[in-house]
């Protein structure tokens, strides 16, 4: 396959190192986060296992396969349908891993373990695939995610695609060449649009199961001969521009410092089942609720990013009758912190409460170019005349959530809490996780994980 003068990204060069590369050739931070961002992921997943959409896509994936494994419940499958299944476990609360582009951890990491589990690939393997998966989808997509969502479509399921294709490739030992179609081939199969936050339904998650089944698809075609051609982002009728608008070289940093600079390592956790854009609005208005004890707000302001203000779902102050709704919500998720210290699955569900929709149109939502992304500023006015501020600090934006093994842990042990799962299936789940590189496959980790999402 060779590369024309007229395409801008090197596609090529993406997919022979990634294609070629080891896990000791990794810097051991880089490691260490993969193994953070794979404990987080299955960890939402198991936090997941009564959401209404995992059993939805339980009943909607049937046995048969047997080559890798529905989390869930334990049942094996064919590895697209295990894919599409445990990607929608991993997605079905909305906290998932999060970067600017989107949420990778429940796209790759599903599309991984599935084809780790067919394929018989070692543990270290695995831990390669998803480095390489989550790279190529953060880099695909780190200079185009703006102008993607402001046409409609969601980051996640269009670049976690590619990061799912990488992953399968990857486990599979595709040359180079086959790893570049594959790429390429994927364009075809991006896809997810953000309606769903106005309708108020809950397609989201079914999105990154798409992707994540998809990956494995694509991988199946290019091992199989299909090809696609080099401008399948850039062409005139290409990924980037189709999805996006014409003339922009968005791939410019596609393959810049590659091997040596990696964006997983600016994944980053979510403290709440939201969206991250209410994360620190989250933080400051828990502390303000502390610092105001006794005190009533008569009005809230929330300056914000003008990209966040202007997000679709970030200024909707109702009716609610979905999470899809309130956990895109500012007014809605400032009210419920406001009213209970926290932003809570089971609260992001209380759409009746009176307090919560009492407060919210004393909140206003304002758009500021002065504000760093994910860098709020909240004012609250009380009924008795007080005034008080808050503001995440000035370049810290969402440096202080970075994902690391500790922050995992701790989401690990408190969803696992949360959803009834003894600690000590917790903890064999963690281990299992931290000594990944060691094991022969993935049949302990997954066994592991199986025993906590299956535990009464």
């Amino acid at each position: 396959m060779e590369k024309t003068a007229a395409d801008a990204m090197d596609i090529p060069e993406l997919a022979r190192y990634f294609s070629s590369f080891q896990l000791e050739d990794l810097p051991p931070s880089v490691v260490a986060t993969a193994k953070s961002c794979m404990l987080y992921a299955l960890a939402v997943g198991i936090g997941t296992k009564k959401a209404r959409p995992a059993l939805i896509a339980t009943s909607a994936t049937e046995s048969g396969g047997e080559a890798a494994t529905r989390l869930i419940d334990g049942k094996r499958l064919a590895p697209g349908s295990a894919a599409f299944a445990n990607a929608v476990l991993m997605s079905g609360r909305a906290q998932g891993d999060s970067h600017l582009c989107g949420h990778m951890g429940g796209v790759v990491i599903p599309a991984a373990l599935a084809s780790a589990e067919a394929h018989g690939a070692s543990g270290a393997t695995l831990l390669a695939s998803v480095v390489a998966g989550y790279e190529t989808a953060l880099r695909i997509g780190r200079d185009h995610y703006a102008d993607l969502s402001l046409r409609g479509f969601r980051t996640s399921p269009c670049y976690g695609v590619f990061g799912a294709t990488v992953a399968s490739s990857r486990i599979r030992d595709f040359s180079a060449a086959q790893m570049c179609h594959a790429i390429c081939l994927a364009t075809n199969f991006a896809g997810g649009l953000r309606q769903y936050v106005e309708s108020g339904t809950e397609e989201s998650p079914y999105q990154a199961g798409f992707a994540a089944r998809n990956g494995i698809y694509t991988a199946d075609l290019a091992a199989c001969g299909a090809e696609a051609g080099l401008l399948a982002f850039t062409g005139r009728a290409g990924f980037y521009s189709t999805y996006a608008r014409q003339g922009v070289d968005y791939g410019r940093r596609v393959t810049e410092a590659l091997g040596k600079v990696f964006e997983i390592e600016n994944v980053t956790y979510k403290e709440y089942p939201a969206c991250q854009i209410v994360r620190g609005v989250a933080k400051g208005l828990a502390e303000m609720r502390e610092s105001l004890r006794g005190k009533e707000p008569a009005r809230i302001e929330i300056r914000l990013n003008p990209y966040e203000a202007e997000f679709i779902g970030t200024k909707y102050s109702g009716p609610f009758t979905s999470a899809a709704q309130t956990l895109m919500s500012a007014p809605f998720c400032a009210a419920l912190t406001w009213a209970t210290g926290t932003i809570s699955y089971g609260g992001l569900r209380d759409f009746d409460n009176p307090r919560i929709n009492d407060l919210i149109p004393k909140i206003a939502v304002i758009a500021d170019e002065t504000r760093g992304k994910y860098e709020p500023h909240i004012k609250i006015d009380t009924s008795d005349g007080a005034v008080q501020a808050w503001e995440e600090k000035s370049g810290a934006g969402d440096s202080i959530y970075r994902l690391t093994w500790d922050a995992a842990v701790v989401m690990n042990r408190r969803l696992c809490d949360e959803v009834g799962v003894p600690q000590a299936l917790a903890r064999q789940v963690e281990e299992e996780v931290a000594t990944l590189e060691m094991k022969p496959d993935a049949g302990s980790l997954v066994s592991a994980v199986c025993a906590a999402a299956t535990a009464p």
